[in-house]
């Protein structure tokens, strides 16, 4: 998770409440950025398809963070079926050394195309198992 790069890394950040927002984060301190970020003492890494690292909040869940429903159906619509709370920080991945790098513009693209784009009937499905407990939001991800 560290970087190579002395420029800033390109990043999107998925809040639960806001739009994303494209960011920059120091990778002189990185860690620290991320805390900052996701709003949280411990994140955790959701990897995705395309070399894209989602990190998030540890304890979301437990700490009362709030659903974050773009993260949870980008998370799923790039391959990873989990629910996420509170935000979500993406940016790349190197395949080869595991270190966090720029987003691409390719990158950034999926990320928003995933958000956008209506989920095929088995996401959807995935998604209605991992929210059970918001029936509400499996109605309407039905109904759409």
């Amino acid at each position: 998770m560290t970087s190579t790069h002395a420029t800033a890394l390109r990043a999107l950040r998925i809040g639960f409440l806001h739009d994303l927002e494209e960011t920059t984060l120091d990778p002189a301190r990185i860690v620290e950025a991320l805390d900052e970020s996701v709003g949280c003492n411990n994140f955790d890494v959701v990897g995705l398809e395309d070399d894209i690292d989602l990190f998030v909040d540890d304890e979301g869940a437990l700490n009362g963070s709030r659903l974050n429903l773009r993260a949870t159906i980008i998370a799923h619509q790039l391959g990873t079926p989990t629910v996420l709370f509170g935000n979500a920080v993406a940016l790349g991945c190197n395949p080869n050394t595991g270190d966090s790098i720029s987003l691409t513009t390719t990158q950034l693209h999926r990320l928003r195309t995933a958000l956008v784009t209506r989920p095929a009937p088995a996401i959807i499905d995935q998604l209605a198992v991992g929210l059970t407990a918001f029936p509400g939001l499996v109605a309407m991800l039905r109904r759409h």
